[in-house]
This record gives C-alpha cells, structure tokens and sequence, in this order.
C-alpha cells in the first residue's frame, strides 16, 4: 500500500459551528474558508505551479516548521510525478477543520483517500494532509473538481 503522510498532528479544539458536516459540494468547498484551500491544493498539483509564497500563504507556520518549506514543495512535485492531477470524487467534511476526499490520480490511475487537517482559527491554513491509497470501488462516483466538460 502507497502511503504519503504529510501532517502535524494537532490537537484540535472546535467550537460549535453553523457550517454542516458531511458530504460536500463543490459550492460548499468554495464558500469555506478550509474547503477553498483544497481547491488550492488540487489547482497546484495540476499547474505545479507552487512556490515558498504560496507556501507561507495556504500552510500553517507550525507545518511548516516542522516540514520545512522545501519538504512541502517536494509533496507537491511526487504528487504530481507519481499521480499526476488530482480528480475529486467526494468531499466529506468531518469537522470544521478536517476534511475527507476520495480522489483519483490521473496519471497512477488510482483511488486514493486525502485527508486535510486545519487550523482551527482563522484563516484556516492547512496544518497536514494525507494521502493514501483505497481499497474499493468508487467508479459509481461523479468528479466534483474539477468537473470534466
């Protein structure tokens, strides 16, 4: 089984929030603070367009710490290397500050589960993402992100 783990694990208080948990539109996604980031996230493995800015900007000072920027630059380039871009087939927002993707490598051809982990103040950067492959069937599924045409 292929395992990318990029995270810190946090321990994350949430205060009660008006944003439902559960299945995600790609609506819902936008509107997030946390939701847009990994639209962010799948954007940027598509162009590999990423640098120390965007960086510092969509990750948290604590991730980045610990990983290093030049360690999160690298995530991006294997993902895209190894899986190429990332097709979303279902978002499941689990808590305010975590989310739970089913994605499909365009390049790998595989399904893999994603799990994005916030900050839990604003402006929600991303404090780890992991990323591993599954088990299952999900051809039933229709992308959400990005939609085919």
């Amino acid at each position: 089984m292929k395992v990318l783990f990029y995270s810190l694990v946090l321990a994350i208080t949430v205060s009660a929030s008006a944003q439902q948990t559960g299945k995600q539109s790609l609506a819902q996604l936008k509107e997030s603070p946390a939701g847009s980031k990994i639209i962010w996230f799948f954007d940027a493995v598509k162009s590999g367009n990423i640098s120390t800015e965007s960086v510092e900007k969509y990750f948290s000072p604590k991730l980045i710490e610990k990983m290093g920027a030049d360690e999160l630059l690298a995530a991006f380039e294997d993902i895209r290397m190894n899986d190429g871009a990332l097709i979303m087939y279902q978002a499941d927002r689990k808590k305010m500050t975590e989310y739970k993707l089913i994605v499909k490598g365009t390049k790998s051809n595989e399904w893999m589960e994603m799990g994005f982990y916030f900050e839990d103040e604003s402006p929600y950067r991303i404090a780890g993402f992991t990323i591993d492959t599954t088990e299952g069937s999900f051809e039933s599924l229709t992308p959400i992100y990005p939609k085919s045409n």
